[in-house]
């Protein structure tokens, strides 16, 4: 069995003992069983998908910027952005970029929090895709 949590910023999404887990690395899929030999890779936007047990259907996580810690017995994720793939909403995910663009059309660029408007907006459109 192998260790895999996955943790943002503001709060663990999952935390559990697992057989088998896909993250989106930067060099392309990464899948993972126990016993990987250890690494250190950086996170493409996309989606990890963790499968608990053998012939079960994974459950799957969306993700956009970060890292993977990859250990023999324990998988990190260490992701800027993530979200539970059954819980998104696209009506709501839609209405919410909405209000972040308006809010951004009344800043001036030099404005400190137009950057992180812009990551906001870009992490919604991630998420977007992700529920067609």
């Amino acid at each position: 069995m192998l260790q895999c949590e996955i943790v943002t910023p503001e709060r663990k999404l999952y935390s559990d003992e697992i057989n088998f887990v896909v993250i989106p690395a930067s060099e392309g899929e990464m899948g993972i069983y126990a016993k990987h030999e250890p690494v250190v890779t950086t996170l493409k936007s996309g989606t990890v998908r963790v499968t608990e047990a053998e012939g079960q259907e994974p459950v799957r996580y969306i993700v956009a910027g970060g890292y993977a810690q990859i250990e023999a017995d324990r998988v990190i994720v260490l992701a800027d952005h993530a979200a539970a793939l059954q819980e998104l909403d696209e009506t709501a995910i839609k209405v919410h970029i909405d209000d972040l663009t308006e809010k951004m059309a009344d800043l001036k660029d030099d404005d400190p929090n137009r950057a992180f408007i812009e990551d906001e907006v870009k992490w919604n459109q991630v998420l977007l895709e992700q529920t067609k």
